[in-house]
């Protein structure tokens, strides 16, 4: 599974959307974990990015996430180096929601989530997806360390 590209993998290694969903990522949970809003904890260095249109479906993957996911993903700390599993599962959901995988998706969210939060979670990678293709910032599944 792709996943496996990511998990424990240095971030200087990513290409610039990995870095930036997994600074995404990261960013959001902080503001989560100390009560402030995660929308306006990244909306600034996204909006200076370019990636607006990409703030929505992302914030929506990590509400679906963190209230409707089987398990509890864990998410890094800034200061971490590498990719935490629930950081390569998203990444790996948003890296797979085009290309050769993209059938694989709907399997992937039902045994992460169940029934009920599918087909939202599926719209909001999706829209994420192409928010990022449009900037040219959609992550490719790395290669392999040497």
């Amino acid at each position: 599974m792709p996943m496996y590209a990511y998990l424990d993998r240095p971030i200087a290694t990513l290409d610039e959307g990995g870095k930036i969903l997994v600074w995404a990522m990261r960013q959001w949970m902080a503001a989560v974990s100390k009560r402030s809003c995660p929308v306006a904890a990244l909306g600034k260095t996204l909006a200076n990015r370019g990636l607006m249109p990409a703030l929505a479906p992302f914030h929506r993957v990590m509400g679906l996430l963190a209230t409707h996911a089987r398990q509890d993903l864990p998410f890094a700390p800034f200061c971490a180096p590498h990719v935490a599993e629930g950081e390569a599962l998203v990444l790996t959901l948003i890296s797979d929601c085009r290309g050769p995988r993209a059938h694989t998706l709907d399997t992937t969210l039902f045994l992460l989530m169940g029934e009920e939060c599918r087909h939202p979670m599926q719209d909001a990678i999706l829209q994420l997806g192409d928010a990022l293709d449009r900037v040219g910032l959609l992550p490719a599944i790395p290669a392999p360390l040497a």
